[in-house]
């Protein structure tokens, strides 16, 4: 139950209040005030990550048997710009959840140091899909909400900002979306203002819709749900997402900056482009 509020504001105070209302995240004062009350009640930000970076391995020229994550681009693996990205962000505590090839992202990360961030493992003895690879940091990300991110994409995020859109919308997960005009080989999302009423896992034919980018936000409580899941193979794209989106507790965040998924049908192709990517990015 809501209830009304007086309050006085300075002239220049509101002006920036007013600043942060867009019709879309924040709809009015009211809106705007309450945001802001829940962000710092609560914390400033997430500051743990999952990486989920097992998958299958790959075979390009000079790369052989290479997790997808550790392929190399501008002589860097796509990984390091992923760990990159959350460090930008002021994410520096990551778990890493790796599979076959493992030991070639352990021996080139370590510990994390010479990134500026603190790194440990989580190894799947064999993929049984990315919930249950999730699944094995319960206990791991503490009590507070965290991020999880494919480690074979190349982008450009405000990761503070989604999480500010998550605690206001009071979601269980929150998944950054990106216009995209072929939605093939991506998880598709109908929305509801911000909230997504169905996802639909890398169908066939949709058109100009917003896809996951692989960028998710979760409250721990995410983990009660893939318990729910009775299966040896489960996956946040065709179980956890679609169940939440049904109950009404997944939401979306769009954003429109860079982001460069890798793609695995033609990755020699792909790495081309991401070189050019990377440039453009680092100018």
């Amino acid at each position: 139950m809501k209830e009304r509020l007086t309050i006085t504001l300075d002239s220049e105070l509101l002006k920036k209040l007013d600043a942060t209302i867009d019709g879309v995240n924040v709809r009015n004062r009211s809106h705007a005030i309450e945001r802001l009350l829940d962000i710092v009640l609560e914390q400033t930000t997430p500051k743990k990550a999952v990486i989920l970076a097992g998958g299958e391995v790959v075979s390009i020229k000079g790369q052989n048997d290479i997790p997808k994550p550790m392929l190399m681009v501008n002589d860097r693996p796509i990984l390091e710009y992923v760990i990159r990205e959350l460090k930008r962000n002021e994410i520096i505590e990551i778990l890493i959840a790796i599979g076959r090839g493992g030991e070639k992202i352990t021996s080139y990360f370590g510990d994390g140091s010479l990134f500026g961030v603190k790194l440990n493992y989580i190894k799947e003895d064999s993929p049984k899909g990315t919930a249950n690879a999730l699944d094995l940091s319960r206990g791991l990300v503490g009590g507070t909400p965290f991020f999880v991110l494919n480690g074979d994409n190349i982008f450009r995020i405000n990761l503070i900002e989604m999480y500010k859109q998550h605690i206001t919308t009071k979601a269980q997960a929150t998944i950054a979306l990106s216009p995209a005009d072929i939605t093939t080989g991506f998880g598709v999302t109908s929305l509801d203002g911000l909230r997504i009423t169905s996802f639909l896992e890398k169908p066939e034919h949709e058109k100009g819709k917003l896809v996951s980018a692989g960028i998710y936000l979760f409250n721990t409580s995410i983990f009660d749900v893939i318990s729910s899941e009775n299966t040896n193979h489960t996956m946040l794209e065709k179980h956890i997402f679609p169940k939440l989106a049904n109950a009404g507790k997944l939401y979306g965040y769009a954003f429109s900056t860079p982001w460069y998924p890798l793609d695995s049908k033609n990755i020699s192709t792909s790495i081309k482009k991401l070189e050019k990517v990377v440039a453009t990015l680092n100018k």
